[in-house]
């Protein structure tokens, strides 16, 4: 498989994020597979790192990969702290403006000490040195012939900018190419790499993803506080919503934004929020109001590092307690957790058919590294894509009163909108009877209670299914969730080149937990291992505690990682590879 995997490292402020956006559109919408990582600080001028890592390939790919071939950096310390992650022979591309050391230690690298900060002052602006390290790899890579859709994505990208900054940006990159070609000796593995176009297809980030699905899924009102990761969902939908005749607002603070939403599905429109973990603790109190009245809502959780404010900016899969039990009194709800960018989009719309169908709110639960990480998704028909909306009553007279919460063998009972001649109720947070008259009788409470859940046991006849990935005749297997999935995929078929037979499940509904497809998957398991990116290993305590199946003598192992970065495919593996090689050989398929 033709693939090429670049790191771009420097300071706040040297653009690194703004040249890997451009360079992966340009790659995708050429034709090729993307995968990306993204990280800088939270400090808008921080002393650590930004980062961007991009993977080019010929055919699809489910992580940005451990190792580089091509190392970008701005200055020495950077380059230090990343060199590990070039792998041998790869090519290192360093800006000696201001440091011309030719780091001798690095003999087993392909060097190239380009004048980047001085080529951009005599090409265009100093400010425009990051189109000149796109020029340079460029000149470096001319098989990939994408120079016009990197001028093309230029524009895009600072179309809100002056022309002259446009241009400045887009000469920069036209000279810093033609410079390389002149000048250096090309390096013969990137000269030659051709990486062949795959037809075309959509390139998006996981938060863009879940704004798209929310729009095919029919929602028309928005209502957020921003918050880091969680904002770009809102920036794509006020800026597209309004062409569908659907409204974003900026609310004050979380308390508000849901709140807003629940009076705007109140009114008829489908409608959601996003926020991140310290959002998601506000919006506690206003989801129970969800769940009492049956309220269809839409709830996206990008999760990020740590309690309070935490990591902003780093990646972490701790709000899972939060978003299942995080909720006073019994409430019934959905949790969903997407495992890549392209389920992020058919997850959004299936969140929205389980709110309108069965009422009540459900929670997408993404975090940093699936929010941010761009991957291409092929085309799809709209057309083809199933859209549920709520169940409305037939005919009203308005001789008698709206029996709102009538009981019914599904627990679903039909809604109406205010203005609805015949069709008046009160949405209240009080428990209430059919009627929506407020009580506080015993037998009351129990039968609307019952009905609330009744919800949830029909809807579950109907959940997506929890996905599968190796050999149904593991005896070892993998459960983990939400953005895992790549490195753990990865890890598996670098395992089965080893002879060992391993299986994955990733359930894509997290509650109500799927104990079923669990304890199906784990039958005939001897080994399990749960992957997961939190301290307290919030997955696997809701496993021990649910599923029957682990009553029996299944081993059970633990990888869990909470330092704000993503899994590597090596780490998963390495740990796969460390408990066979431990104790359990008899699972290799070659003895």
């Amino acid at each position: 498989m033709a693939e090429l995997v670049i790191r771009i490292v420097g300071s706040p402020g040297d653009g690194v994020i703004s040249s890997g956006d451009i360079l992966t559109l340009a790659a995708a919408r050429s034709g090729r597979y993307v995968s990306t990582y993204r990280s800088f600080p939270t400090e808008i001028r921080g002393v650590d790192q930004s980062l961007y890592q991009l993977r080019i390939s010929s055919k699809k790919i489910l992580t940005s990969a451990d190792e580089v071939n091509v190392l970008i950096a701005y200055n020495e310390r950077f380059l230090r702290d990343n060199i590990s992650g070039l792998k041998k022979g790869g090519i290192i591309i360093f800006d000696s403006s201001e440091n011309d050391n030719r780091f001798e230690e690095y003999k087993k690298f392909t060097k190239y000490f380009v004048p980047i900060k001085k080529l951009a002052e005599e090409f265009a602006t100093e400010r425009t040195k990051n189109m000149v390290a796109l020029g340079v790899l460029l000149g470096l890579t001319p098989n990939f012939s994408i120079n016009e859709q990197i001028k093309s994505d230029i524009r895009k990208k600072y179309e809100t900018k002056e022309e002259e900054v446009i241009e400045a940006n887009i000469q920069a990159f036209e000279k810093a190419y033609t410079w390389v070609r002149q000048n250096l000796e090309k390096e013969a593995f990137l000269e030659k790499l051709v990486i062949e176009p795959s037809g075309k297809k959509f390139v998006m980030s996981g938060c863009e993803a879940m704004a798209l699905g929310a729009l095919v899924a029919g929602c028309r009102f928005y209502s957020g506080y921003p918050i880091t990761p969680a904002t770009e969902i809102m920036e794509l939908l006020a800026k597209e919503m309004p062409r569908l005749n659907g409204n974003v607002i900026q609310c004050e603070d979380e308390i508000a934004s849901i709140t807003a939403a629940l009076g705007a599905s109140f009114s008829g429109a489908k409608a959601m929020t996003a926020t991140s973990g310290p959002g998601l603790s506000l919006m506690s109190e206003a989801i129970g109001l969800a769940s009492m009245a049956e309220l269809p809502i839409v709830i996206i959780d990008v999760q990020r590092g740590g309690p309070s404010t935490g990591l902003p900016t780093k990646t972490e899969q701790s709000d899972l307690n939060l978003a299942i039990y995080g909720t006073h009194g019994d409430t019934p709800k959905i949790v969903l957790a997407p495992i890549n960018v392209e389920d992020s989009f058919y997850q959004t719309i299936k969140a929205f058919n389980y709110a309108e169908k069965y009422q009540v709110p459900v929670i997408i639960l993404s975090d940093v590294s699936l929010g941010e990480r761009r991957e291409c998704i092929d085309y799809f028909d709209v057309k083809d894509i199933e859209v549920s909306n709520r169940l409305k009553p037939g005919k009203l007279c308005g001789k008698k009163a709206f029996s709102r919460y009538t009981q019914t063998y599904t627990g679903i009972s039909p809604i109406t909108c205010p203005g609805e001649k015949g069709g008046a109720y009160i949405a209240t947070g009080l428990e209430h009877t059919e009627s929506s008259a407020p009580s506080s009788k015993p037998h009351v409470h129990a039968a609307m209670t019952e009905k609330r859940f009744k919800k949830l046991e029909t809807a579950q006849s109907e959940f997506i299914s929890a996905r599968k990935y190796g050999d149904d005749e593991a005896k070892f297997g993998i459960i983990s969730w939400g953005s895992t999935s790549g490195p753990v995929l990865e890890a598996i078929d670098l395992a089965d080149k080893q002879g060992y037979k391993i299986q994955a499940l990733y359930p894509r509904i997290i509650y109500p937990f799927p104990t079923k497809w669990i304890n199906d998957f784990l039958y005939n398991k001897e080994i399990l291992l749960i992957v997961e990116r939190n301290y307290c290993g919030q997955l696997a305590n809701t496993l021990v505690y649910r599923c029957t199946c682990l009553n029996k003598d299944i081993k059970i192992h633990n990888l869990m990682k909470y330092n704000g970065e993503p899994f590597t495919t090596n780490e998963v593996f390495s740990k796969i590879d460390q408990i066979i090689k431990g104790q359990y050989l008899k699972f290799m398929v070659h003895q």
